[in-house]
């Protein structure tokens, strides 16, 4: 698969991701900052797979990541 830059998720569904976890406002950086920090923990997951000669990232990765 290409490598695509710049996959953001749009600012709307972060903001009722937030609402639906029960916030009653969001402000207005929250998405730009929510995509910062999935892209971070992307790429380290990324980096796990492929520390453990993998190319495929799994959940097991994604908890390595988060969890640590």
């Amino acid at each position: 698969m290409a490598k695509k830059e710049g996959v953001k998720i749009p600012g709307a569904t972060i903001v009722r991701l937030f609402k639906s976890a029960g916030a009653q406002r969001v402000s207005g950086d929250v998405p730009e900052a929510v995509n910062k920090i999935v892209m971070a923990i992307a790429k380290a997951a990324v980096a796990s797979a492929k520390t453990a000669g993998r190319k495929t990232v799994s959940a097991e990765d994604l908890k390595l990541v988060v969890v640590s």
